[in-house]
């Protein structure tokens, strides 16, 4: 059985300055003849169970209640849970009681800051108070969990603002968020205008400044991105964190199935026109076990080293003892698993490149 599905909902109103996703502004030219496709694409895995099933985007709070329902019913109605990522200006009243309805039970919600000014140099539709205001109202509802995105490293963003995004999140009681440093992609606004990364000591110091504050405050960092209270970390994104196949349904979604990881068309012309003309992933089987690896040790949960040893017919603790005695002092050991400390966290990716180096 695959455990998890992640849907591709491809439609923006505006597109953000620091957005490269695989993202439209919504066409109503093309939009039927997505839905179809889409439907049939769902129809076609015959899918009968699911723990997790994710509607991202794109913007899936654009769709009006009835084709959300549509394209929510092809899935079975019991679900662990249920994400739908949302933005604060298209999450009204009437969605947010028919996602209840439909057994969402978890929503992903696109804040990026609570300063109107730095929303503004992102092109986001939404102010600082609709945001607050969109929370208060997940928070009353009977939708069991909630996560918020911010972004920090903005242009001319100062630690004084990340110092007050992090206060505004605090008082507002949230069981979880996704903290992302500012990634200047090629194809994105920010990145056709020449936009400058911040400098990378401060972005450090931003950084570790989230991560006291937010465990001072007893939230639990189990992701080098994701700080939750207890119990409210993203079951589906440990889908991808643990080495599991998942299917990646929509135009510009990702999957595996059977190990072998696959892209979507990013076309929606040729979506409409084709189906989800996927293209497959070739990796050998080192490959795809250094994979494994890198996604595992993003985690709390990190790596399960019998798992890993029984998947990839390898001995880990052998094949990477060089790296394991280099940086001992940032693992951890517990229940066949290993695991990287805070510090081990900081430097994660100069411990993966040293990984990769052992063949």
């Amino acid at each position: 059985m695959v455990p998890s599905c992640y849907v591709h909902i491809p439609f923006c109103d505006s597109i953000c300055s620091y957005c490269d996703f695989v993202r439209i502004q919504k066409n109503e030219k093309f939009f039927s003849a997505w839905k179809d496709t889409l439907i049939k694409e769902i129809q076609e895995y015959k899918i009968c169970d699911l723990h997790t099933l994710y509607f991202g985007g794109g913007t899936p709070s654009l769709l009006d209640v009835y084709d959300f329902k549509q394209i929510r019913n092809c899935f079975p109605s019991s679900i662990d849970e249920f994400t739908v990522e949302c933005n604060p200006e298209s999450l009204n009243d009437e969605k947010l009681k028919a996602y209840e309805d439909l057994g969402v039970n978890r929503i992903s919600l696109g804040v990026q800051s609570f300063k109107d000014e730095i929303l503004q140099v992102c092109n986001r539709r939404h102010t600082a108070l609709q945001a607050i205001s969109v929370i208060e109202k997940i928070k009353k509802s009977s939708i069991q969990t909630f996560s918020i995105d911010l972004i920090f490293g903005f242009p001319n963003q100062t630690m004084e603002d990340v110092k007050n995004d992090i206060s505004m999140f605090l008082s507002l009681d949230i069981p979880h968020l996704s903290i992302y440093s500012l990634q200047i992609e090629e194809n994105s606004v920010f990145g056709k205008k020449g936009i400058k990364p911040i400098d990378s000591d401060l972005e450090a110091d931003m950084f570790e400044y989230i991560t006291k504050t937010l465990e001072a405050a007893g939230y639990i960092h189990y992701e080098i991105s994701s700080f939750c209270k207890p119990g409210h970390h993203s079951r589906h994104n440990l889908a991808y964190w643990q080495d599991q196949d998942f299917y990646g349904i929509g135009c510009g979604a990702s999957g595996r199935l059977n190990g072998i990881r696959y892209d979507n068309t990013s076309s929606l012309k040729e979506y409409c026109s084709f189906g989800p003309c996927p293209t497959y992933i070739s990796e050998t089987l080192e490959e795809r076990s250094m994979d494994a690896i890198m996604m595992a040790l993003r985690t709390r949960f990190g790596l399960n080293i019998s798992s890993w040893n029984a998947r990839y017919q390898l001995d880990f603790k052998t094949k990477y003892a060089n790296v394991l005695n280099t940086y001992r002092s940032y693992f951890e050991y517990g229940d066949d698993r290993i695991y990287l400390n805070d510090a081990g966290l900081e430097i994660l990716n100069t411990i993966l490149v040293d990984f990769m180096m052992i063949e």
